[in-house]
């Protein structure tokens, strides 16, 4: 397995995992995929996506096949998804292909995030995670701390290496 920065050919795939992220629990009445990400609150998480200061993805690539996909953005009051706490703070989005979970892969993404973030000075790091979601772990072991209860959710925050 290893680790790239995203390319603007990624965003396919980036959009492949924000609806595995956001469609995570098995359901026969789940969206189709297309239908799935035109939510707005979806949606908002990629569009106009390398656009944006301080957009950053990475890729994790196991045989130079594409396995998962982690970034981070800024959003506004006006334009944001869950997880957003405000403007100075960006909000993660991390998905792993149902064959490689459980592997190592997320840990290694959310690490890289984190280092390109405090590379950047960038001071704090969000995520929104639904309290039944088996991933609410790895984001504890990542040093994420619950910084609010969203009734169903758990919004998540972790200090990077700059502070």
């Amino acid at each position: 397995m290893r680790l790239r920065k995203s390319k603007p050919s990624d965003i396919q795939f980036l959009r492949e995992m924000l609806y595995e992220a956001v469609f995570w629990r098995p359901n026969p009445d789940k969206p189709s995929f297309e239908e799935g990400l035109t939510d707005p609150g979806v949606n908002n998480a990629l569009v106009d996506w390398g656009k944006r200061d301080g957009d950053a993805a990475v890729v994790a690539l196991i045989d130079s096949m594409p396995a998962g996909a982690a970034w981070y953005r800024f959003y506004t009051d006006d334009n944001c998804i869950r997880g957003y706490m405000d403007e100075t703070v960006p909000v993660i989005v991390i998905a792993v292909h149902k064959n490689y979970r459980r592997q190592g892969i997320g840990e290694k993404m959310i690490a890289w995030l984190i280092e390109h973030a405090s590379k950047h000075n960038i001071q704090k790091l969000s995520l929104m995670v639904s309290k039944d979601n088996h991933a609410i772990r790895l984001y504890r072991k990542c040093g994420f701390l619950e910084y609010a209860d969203k009734g169903d959710s758990l919004l998540m925050l972790r200090k990077t290496e700059t502070q």
